[in-house]
């Protein structure tokens, strides 16, 4: 008798028990040796089992009689009548095979909380499928068994972290969601992504650095800019994490990949990821690698892997838009990748067993991440140095030496990859750029914009609210006029970021005297790595390292003889202003330092970081235990970098013309064509979640280059204020 796993669509035929329990096995075995390659201290043959015995019984309980009943048939059903997963998690827990049950009862419900083994079953049916078990394993030893090597559990016991769980799960969502896309021509087009190829990509990077210094004027900076290259390029020393604390201006995005390319030489790594803490620096870097590090036949985007946002999707028929790491060099951001370290959640962990092996940056990584969620991260950071074959460099101008402090647990020291005099030298290009200066009283946003009307332009104001900046720039147009008043924040598209990015550049490039009179109301995605140079800075307080980072993207290059950087503070009573309680800690620190007189320097840096620690220990402590005992769900819940609950929601009108018509899109469509939402506004606008991919929102209401999706927040807002609509 033929068993089966998957019923027939209008597109694709059944699919046999055994065609995918071999996929699955086949297909996760594949991606779990590459694992094994960078992870020599784990028990390979205990570790190969126990994904082994998870990938061979996960769909057992899809052989009960009420479940084939649905599968033999032609039409695809919703769901089975009985839940498939229960039976291997209780085969597998009487064989004492508990990781093994623990990644079959996850593959479709996700990474549970193990404080008790009972609670993998389901109480519902664990009567039915007790008695029914016998029969599941006769039907699938006669299907199965005489396909496969037959072998009994692996009886050794082996002590794995979550993290290890996490990644053995990796290759079973993978291997099962992969599979079912194929048996249901869901899967893309299949490409075999392209090697990393070190050697050769670091010898285009060289020729690439070389032609810039061809076009430079030979000026002291520059020359200490090239010998930075040649010093990352030149492979010295042996640490699995090392730092880099060059200043604004030195040439990071090149000489650290320098770095990154050498490393992989030398340890054979097969990957690299970029981590930036905004999405706007991603555009920006991966336009360099893009000029730099692609070789003859490449396609860019199937080298550098830009990936903005997180858009992982559960629904079988929207997993094909999640963006994996496939790619040989991945540039995304700290929350798309350390979100990903922390999840539960199948679709999302899927891409996670692409990161053993590889090179990892962290471009301005003191900005990385909220104080509270350091402390766990740098455990992630540490083992996975030790045991995954990772290599790391922690990057920024104004670097907070978090791993000396004893909070953190062991202190260490870590090398610096750049040489002493060379450091010594940069910073004295470094000199006193701007002035800070607090304006104690808060301000309306009317006001703020009047105030700014008074400053020498152009003026950067970067507030802590994606709908502050919006509503900000609205009322700074009565003041400035409609052209002279830009906007930048993640209300914006990418595509519509970039454009934006694009043309504030241009106009700081402006010399004429005249157009000196604008400004550009931003979140803090324009804080770090951006290439700007204004003349003046506002920041509405937020903290001490948000502060220091817009300090360089004021006299950037030291253009004016003086410039300043003002600290304020809004009224909440404002319509327009939104709080951000991220920032309360911080903004009361940086309260105090200037209340207290204290000088505004990166020195101040590491003494307020560790009062954000100390005032959070509670929360981080918390998330530290329960990732000791396997609290899969909790820790996902509790490590969020950005706190709010929001959606991805499509504003290009063509993309949502081509998902209505239920054509095919890629994840790159999508996530040039997106925006996130939160989830109460597109509740207030009423948008609709696409039929053809659940999880995916269709926008109909106001969208504009200028304010994106805030414009059409703003009107509804004023609406209800006002209590009519002028139509």
């Amino acid at each position: 008798m033929t068993y089966y796993a998957r019923s027939g669509t209008e597109t694709a035929p059944r699919q046999t028990y055994l065609n995918h329990v071999l996929h699955v096995l086949v297909r996760g075995r594949c991606y779990l040796r590459k694992v094994l390659y960078y992870t020599p201290d784990w028990e390979r043959k205990a570790v190969m089992r126990i994904y082994e015995l998870a990938a061979e019984y996960h769909d057992l309980g899809k052989l009960d009689e009420k479940n084939q009943d649905i599968l033999a048939k032609e039409q695809k059903a919703k769901r089975l009548p009985l839940p498939h997963s229960d039976a291997g998690v209780a085969y597998l827990l009487s064989k004492e095979s508990a990781v093994s049950a623990l990644l079959v009862y996850a593959h479709h419900a996700g990474l549970p909380n193990c404080n008790n083994i009972d609670d993998m079953r389901n109480k519902n049916i664990k009567r039915h499928v007790d008695s029914s078990l016998l029969e599941y394993l006769a039907r699938h030893e006669k299907c199965v068994r005489p396909n496969i090597v037959v072998k009994t559990p692996h009886q050794k016991t082996i002590a794995l972290k979550s993290a290890d769980v996490r990644l053995i799960y990796s290759c079973l969502t993978h291997a099962d969601h992969g599979d079912a896309a194929r048996a249901s021509n869901e899967e893309p087009q299949k490409i075999n992504p392209p090697r990393l190829r070190p050697t050769e990509r670091l010898s285009a990077l060289q020729k690439y650095v070389d032609c810039l210094k061809s076009q430079n004027n030979d000026s002291d900076r520059n020359r200490l800019r090239s010998s930075f290259f040649s010093a990352c390029a030149e492979m010295d020393g042996d640490s699995e994490i090392i730092i880099c604390d060059a200043p604004v201006g030195t040439g990071k995005t090149t000489s650290v990949m320098a770095r990154l390319l050498a490393t992989a030489i030398k340890h054979k790594l097969r990957r690299i990821f970029v981590i930036l803490p905004f999405t706007n620096i991603i555009t920006q870097s991966v336009r360099v690698y893009s000029n730099a590090l692609i070789l003859p036949g490449e396609c860019s985007k199937d080298v550098v892997a830009e990936i903005h946002h997180r858009a992982d999707f559960e629904d079988m028929a929207s997993r094909k838009l999640t963006a994996l790491w496939d790619a040989p060099i991945i540039v995304t951001t700290a929350v798309t990748f350390f979100e990903t370290l922390a999840s539960a959640t199948g679709s999302t962990l899927r891409r996670l067993q692409n990161l053993p092996g590889s090179a990892v940056f962290l471009d301005e990584a003191h900005a990385m991440l909220p104080a509270k969620l350091l402390p766990l991260a740098w455990q992630w950071i540490r083992y996975s140095a030790k045991y995954w074959s990772c290599r790391w460099i922690l990057a920024s101008g104004s670097l907070c030496h978090f791993w000396e402090m004893e909070e953190f647990g062991d202190t260490m020291s870590l090398p610096n990859i750049l040489p002493v005099n060379q450091r010594d030298q940069l910073l004295q290009f470094e000199t006193i750029r701007v002035k800070h200066h607090f304006y104690p009283d808060a301000m309306n946003l009317s006001e703020l914009a009047q105030w700014i009307a008074g400053m020498e332009g152009p003026v950067i104001v970067v507030l802590n609210t994606v709908h502050t900046a919006a509503a900000a720039a609205q009322a700074a147009q009565s003041v400035f006029g409609e052209k002279n008043v830009m906007h930048l924040s993640t209300s914006l598209s990418p595509k519509d970021r970039e454009t934006t990015l694009d043309l504030v550049q241009t106009r700081l490039r402006s010399d004429e005297d005249t157009d000196s009179k604008w400004c550009l109301f931003a979140t803090s995605c324009v804080e770090a790595g951006v290439d700007l140079s204004f003349k003046t800075g506002v920041r509405e307080c937020a903290s001490l390292l948000s502060l220091l980072q817009l300090a360089g993207r004021v006299n950037r290059n030291s253009e004016y003889e003086e410039s300043d950087i003002w600290t304020v503070t809004l009224n909440s009573n404002d319509s327009g202003v939104r709080k951000n309680p991220a920032f309360d800690t911080s903004s009361r620190i940086l309260h105090d330092f200037f209340y207290t007189n204290r000088n505004i320097t990166p020195n101040l840096c590491t003494e307020a970081l560790q009062q954000e620690v100390r005032e959070s220990m509670e929360i981080s402590n918390c998330l530290i235990e329960d990732e000791k005992i396997y609290a899969f769900k909790a820790v996902e819940k509790a490590f969020r970098v950005i706190e709010d609950q929001s959606q991805l929601a499509v504003i290009d009108m063509h993309l949502i013309e081509k998902i209505g018509n239920y054509e095919q899109v890629s994840w790159q469509e999508l996530q040039d064509g997106s925006v996130r939402v939160r989830e109460n506004i597109l509740r207030q606008l009423s948008i609709q979640e696409s039929r053809q991919y659940p999880g995916v929102f269709l926008w109909t209401a106001e969208y504009t280059p200028f304010l994106g999706y805030m414009d059409a927040v703003l009107k509804l807002e004023k609406i209800e204020e006002d209590g009519f609509a002028i139509i």
